[in-house]
Formats: structure tokens, C-alpha cells, sequence
């Protein structure tokens, strides 16, 4: 079992050091290979190729402190058990390793008897989840159509309301952090399909399983469905990642996102004398290596934006309670109108001005469908909301990837929205309608 310990203090790290030899030497069994590392920086390297089972780290050290070192170990090296071992009389500090990746924390100084008490149960725990990584075989029970060798575990979401689509939709969109690639576009596929079964009356399960690197979601019952309509809806919404249908089920393929490590010793800061300097402003401003903040709006469209986008958000949230009166879904789509005209002076977002006006008159042309529709409606409208709220803070304030960044998802939200506003109950009427539904 390889361990490394990290801390800047040599005597330290001698001390943990006899107590792992003092452990092996009780215990046959045991077979410690130990390293040690001064900082986290050297931690770090250390653990791209070291293969290590056992992270013993200190939190107080120079060039990188244990808590940063212990989140980029954790997020490229998911197996590794990370220690914190630490003298920091803090419960903020103690609490903050942990939340970042460290799984125990060891007070200094360190007790031997605790010490030994706890590596014992560190090495019962990493056999176990060994045994369990190796467990998984092809003959494991699976329930998605693409691969065999899968975890025994699954979650399971039982759809037969809105209520309950919403929350599969809120705990992978709104909850959870993302760790897959294509998380989004899944959640959205299937929400589309679950939609439109519930619509049908048809109960449906959501499977989500796990292996090494992949997460499979899996939709079932959608045999049930009108012919044709998940073949519209995969070419509709363009599918770029596996999937693969069988018999009553479709299940998606989401690989994990991995983390490229790259690490730089933080400079010494030297307090000069404030100059003036002349300010050129451009239309980009770096907000970080990979997020960029856009002025490409003119500030006293953007202010507006933000008003109207702020009053969109509160009566789009008074959507799923049933209770939504006719001047409102007026308020609803009158924002949207502004919001679309603002944009649509601006190249970069003329497709979300387009898709807000859409939606503006479809609302305008269907309000008493809308009302009588509210409930239903209420998650769907409560993630446009909350969409429209992330591009406009991340794009013009915190950082965004891209300029085009969410004019997809935002657009899609629309048409979807309007396309729920049409959807008649009756499987004839929805393939009659099909175009409209999906048209987006």
C-alpha cells in the first residue's frame, strides 16, 4: 500500500513515518511503500504517476496549502484517500479541507493509539472499495442497453407526474455538479420524452448507473410512445453522444470529465505606488484562463436587461403553482418582447432575441392553453428562469466559456415551452402536431 506524506516540517513527516512503520511491523499484512512531499505543489506531482492509496496532509505549508492540493488531488485522483493531519485549531479551516476532498481529519499532535486505531480502519475501508471497483463484471444486473459492467448500485427516479420529472430535472441541473460531459443535453432529451409520456398517461422509470468512467441514463416505457416521436426528438435536438434503443428503453452513454492538471506556484505580491495609465477598452475582458466577461451591450440596455430579466423571473416562478391569472402570463410575455428587442440590435444573441420574441406571441396566441396548463408548465418555466438568470451574471459579469454561450439552451427552453403550450393529450393529436412540438 503506497502512502505519502505531506508536510513542510521534516520531523513531522519522520514521525508519521515510525508510527507507519511501528503499525506494519504489529501487523504482517500490512506492506507500506512511503513517499513524502514539503508542499502541495510537490504533492501534486508526486500523485499524477505515484498510484498512491494514502495521502497524509498537512494543512499550513508554503507555495500551496493543503486544502488547494487536496481539492486538485481529489479532482484527478477520485481513488485516493486524502488525511488531513493538521495542528490548525480552526473549525472553519478543518471543516474546509474536508468539504474539498479530504475524507478524516487527525489532530497535532498526533495521538499514536488513535493514529494506528484509525490507519487500521483506512485499510480496511480501501480493501473494501477495491473489492468493490473489482466486482464489476459482466454478469452484474444491468438496466441500460449499452454496457455490462456497471456498479450494482443505480439510482432510480419513478416519473409519473411533473412533479416528480422536475425533480430529476432539478437535482441533475439545478443540485448536482456536473462531473460528465453532455450532462445537460441528456437531462433536457429525456425530460423532452418524459414529458410527452406523462402527457399520454404513460409511468415511466429513470435509471441512472455508474462504472469506472461512464454514467448511463436510461428511460424506459418509450415504446408507449406515438411512432416516430424519439426518433423527431434525437435528429431535433442533435445527439452527439452514444445512445442506443432496445425494445421499451433508450439509455445515453455520458463519459466523466477529466481534469487537466495545471498548477503554478502563487507570485509574491509587492506593493507599488498606484500609476496612472491610459485604458483602452475592448470589447472582452479576461476574467480568468478560461472564462471571459462580454460588454459587447450597450450599459443602458444591459440595466434594462437585467430589470426585465429580474421581473420575468418572479412571475415565471408563480407558474407552477396553479394560480397564475391571465395578467400575469400578459406580464410574462410583454418582458419577453422587451427582452427580445433589447437584444436584438446585438449579432451575438440575435438567435435569443429571436427565440423570446417566439415565444412572446405563441404565449400572446395561447394564454388561456397556458393557464390551464400552469402546473405542468411551472418546472419548465422555472429553468428558463433560472437559465436567463445564469447567461445574463455569467456573461456580462463572473465570466462565460464562449459569447455564444447558452444561445442554444436558451433558445431550446423557448421552443420547448411553446411547443408544451400545443401538445394536445391524445397520442393523434400529439402525432398530428409533431412539427410544432418539436420544432426546435
Amino acid at each position: 500500500m503506497k502512502v505519502l506524506i505531506v508536510d513542510d516540517n521534516a520531523n513531522n513527516r519522520m514521525i508519521l513515518k515510525l508510527l507507519l512503520e511501528d503499525y506494519e511491523e504489529e501487523n504482517n499484512t500490512a506492506d507500506f511503500s512511503i513517499e513524502e512531499a514539503g508542499d502541495g505543489l510537490e504533492a501534486i506531482d508526486k500523485c499524477k504517476n505515484g498510484n498512491f492509496d494514502i495521502v497524509l496532509m498537512d494543512i499550513m505549508m508554503p507555495k500551496m496549502d493543503g486544502i488547494e492540493a487536496t481539492k486538485i488531488i481529489r479532482e484527478n485522483h477520485s481513488d485516493i484517500m486524502i488525511i488531513a493531519v493538521s495542528a490548525v485549531d480552526d473549525t472553519a479551516r478543518q471543516k474546509e479541507i474536508l468539504s474539498n476532498g479530504a475524507e478524516d481529519y487527525i489532530s497535532k499532535p498526533v495521538n499514536s493509539d488513535i493514529f494506528i486505531s484509525r490507519i487500521a480502519n483506512y485499510i480496511t475501508l480501501i480493501k473494501a472499495r477495491n473489492n468493490v471497483k473489482n466486482s464489476v463484471k459482466s454478469n452484474t444486473k444491468k438496466i441500460n442497453t449499452i454496457s455490462e459492467e456497471i456498479y450494482s448500485r443505480n439510482t432510480n427516479f419513478i416519473v409519473t407526474s411533473e412533479d416528480s420529472l422536475s425533480e430529476f430535472w432539478e437535482f441533475f441541473l439545478l443540485n448536482a455538479e456536473s462531473k460528465y460531459d453532455n450532462l445537460s443535453d441528456v437531462v433536457r432529451t429525456i425530460f423532452s420524452v418524459a414529458e410527452i409520456q406523462i402527457r399520454l398517461s404513460v409511468d415511466s422509470n429513470i435509471y441512472i448507473e455508474e462504472s469506472d468512467n461512464f454514467q448511463y441514463f436510461t428511460l424506459t416505457n418509450i415504446d408507449k410512445l406515438p411512432p416516430k416521436v424519439m426518433d423527431l426528438i434525437l435528429k431535433k435536438n442533435k445527439i452527439d453522444f452514444k445512445y442506443k434503443i432496445n425494445d421499451n428503453k433508450i439509455s445515453f452513454e455520458l463519459g466523466k470529465i477529466c481534469s487537466v492538471e495545471v498548477v503554478e506556484p502563487k507570485p509574491e505580491v509587492t506593493l507599488k505606488k498606484k500609476e496612472k495609465v491610459n485604458v483602452v477598452v475592448t470589447p472582452v475582458i479576461e476574467a480568468s484562463k478560461d472564462l471571459l466577461v462580454f460588454d459587447y451591450i450597450d450599459e443602458d440596455d444591459l440595466y434594462d436587461l437585467e430589470e426585465y430579466s429580474s421581473k420575468l423571473n418572479s412571475l415565471m416562478l408563480v407558474v407552477g403553482s396553479g394560480d397564475v391569472t391571465e395578467e400575469e402570463i400578459q406580464e410574462i410575455y410583454t418582458y419577453l418582447e422587451k427582452i427580445g428587442s433589447v437584444l436584438a440590435t446585438y449579432s451575438e444573441v440575435y438567435k435569443i432575441s429571436q427565440a423570446l420574441t417566439m415565444l412572446s406571441h405563441e404565449m400572446a396566441n395561447y394564454v388561456e392553453e397556458f393557464m390551464k396548463n400552469s402546473e405542468a408548465l411551472g418546472p419548465m418555466c422555472k429553468a428558463f428562469a433560472s437559465d436567463m438568470a445564469s447567461w445574463i451574471e455569467m456573461s456580462f459579469h463572473t465570466g462565460a466559456p464562449s459569447i455564444d454561450f447558452m444561445n442554444d439552451t436558451i433558445a431550446v427552453n423557448c421552443e420547448t415551452i411553446s411547443g408544451m403550450l400545443k401538445i394536445n393529450e391524445q397520442s393523434n393529436e400529439v402525432l398530428e402536431d409533431l412539427d410544432d412540438i418539436f420544432d426546435f
